[in-house]
């Protein structure tokens, strides 16, 4: 016998503040197709596979980031260094639709064309396998690991975002990324897009 579909309630402050105590760390999310590039800062990231190696990533729905990923079928994850601000600022909600915030930013071409910025402290270029569109506002990607590394970040910032990772108690001090609430485009065909090409990372001007 099939059960009726019960109604779910609001998240109550306790539900939440558990969910607050589940490790997570800063990412830079990132992909492109065609002449177009962006990337967003996301939370929710976690390995689901080590033969072959995969990731996991939920990232808040309604982005412009989304249509791109659809469309290019990669994705490239950054570990941030938690001291890094410059982040903030070039991939925050407050850049105008259209700009391309590697032009302002280090960041290298990964093998399948995401770009990947090199002041990480690790970083995963990743073929998409799965797209699940939860009845949530999150929805879930998970990536085949096609290549991998180590950022320009200090060793000892590698161990610290490890930890901002592992460590709840960790999250109370660390500043919590801006969250880009841009709206999300039908097509990446619809965002203006600059006239100029991009050679080795960069628009030639």
């Amino acid at each position: 016998m099939l059960m009726a579909p019960q109604m779910i309630s609001d998240p109550t402050p306790e539900l939440l503040q558990a969910l607050a105590s589940v490790p997570t760390s800063q990412f830079l999310l990132t992909t492109a197709f065609g002449d177009v590039r962006d990337g967003r800062i996301v939370e929710r990231v976690q390995p689901c596979g080590t033969h072959p190696a995969m990731l996991l990533v939920a990232m808040e729905k309604g982005h412009t980031l989304s249509p791109l990923i659809r469309d290019s079928r990669t994705f490239a994850i950054s570990l941030l260094d938690p001291n890094e601000r410059m982040l903030q600022r070039v991939f925050g909600p407050d850049r105008r639709i259209g700009e391309d915030p590697f032009l302002t930013y280090p960041h290298q071409v990964g093998v399948l064309g995401a770009p990947i910025v090199t002041r990480a402290t690790a970083w995963f270029d990743c073929e998409v396998v799965r797209h699940l569109d939860m009845e949530t506002n999150f929805e879930l990607y998970i990536g085949l690991v096609r290549s991998a590394g180590l950022g320009t970040a200090p060793a000892h910032r590698l161990n610290a975002a490890l930890n901002a990772t592992r460590a709840p108690d960790a999250r109370a001090n660390r500043p919590r990324p801006v969250i880009d609430r841009t709206p999300v485009a039908e097509s990446p065909v619809e965002r203006p897009r600059s006239a100029l090409p991009i050679r080795n990372g960069a628009r030639v001007r």
